[in-house]
């Protein structure tokens, strides 16, 4: 199977991360494509729940450490779409990108992977660890392969992750991460194995934006009440 990576042209952990994870299971991609790095202008909620200061390698060190071609340039652009057909690449897979739109999606022969950090259709959007304590939905990843609407597509696997009486925001950051990587390479199995015209369509469900303060104040709080519903002792 030839794969394309989508990913950022700095360090990011999903990137690195997954790219390993690949490798280490034969899945080595054929290109990389990195997005250079722009100013995002949306609010950002306040409450961290993703580690700083990690110790990361830059993409392209990897890319050329394993010998895979390496790319800078828009997602969204007919360059790529030119390079996904000259690759004749099978599958796309997400380790770093943003909305990305059918003038790429559309040129893969099977289409493009994607671990969103929630369980879909019900988590959609940003924030989705918050807003699954404020609406009371399990912790879990969704693998999809991806359309032009957000977060939705084809459903391939849900999962939901234990949440413990003694977790912290960040626990539940590192515990979804990991769980991903895991689901990507059961999806690419999936997905090569399967008559991918039987997955069925992800609803349109709730889609959120970053979590707004007046919300965020209550987070903590309703933290507590939550892991005492959740949580293995």
């Amino acid at each position: 199977m030839n794969i394309g990576v989508f990913a950022y042209d700095f360090e990011h952990w999903k990137a690195q991360q997954g790219m390993q994870n690949l490798i280490l299971n034969g899945r080595k991609p054929s290109v990389i494509f990195a997005a250079p790095r722009v100013k995002l202008n949306f609010y950002r909620s306040k409450i961290r729940t993703s580690p700083k200061d990690l110790f990361l390698y830059h993409p392209k060190e990897i890319a050329d450490h394993y010998d895979i071609d390496y790319h800078v340039l828009a997602h969204n652009t007919q360059e790529t779409s030119d390079l996904v057909k000259q690759y004749d690449l099978d599958l796309g897979i997400i380790l770093g990108a943003r909305i990305l739109r059918p003038i790429v999606i559309d040129q893969f022969k099977i289409g493009v992977l994607n671990m969103h950090p929630g369980i879909l259709p019900e988590n959609r959007g940003l924030d989705t660890i918050k807003w699954a304590i404020i609406n009371d939905l399990p912790q879990g990843v969704t693998t999809h392969l991806i359309d032009s609407n957000i977060d939705r597509g084809c459903l391939i696997q849900k999962q939901t992750i234990n949440v413990y009486d003694d977790d912290t925001l960040l626990d539940l950051r590192i515990r979804l991460q990991h769980l991903e990587q895991k689901m990507m390479l059961d999806a690419i199995t999936l997905v090569q194995n399967k008559d991918i015209s039987s997955l069925k369509r992800i609803g349109k469900g709730s889609y959120n934006k970053s979590m707004p303060l007046k919300v965020e104040n209550s987070l903590l709080g309703k933290f507590v009440n939550y892991k005492n519903k959740r949580c293995l002792k």
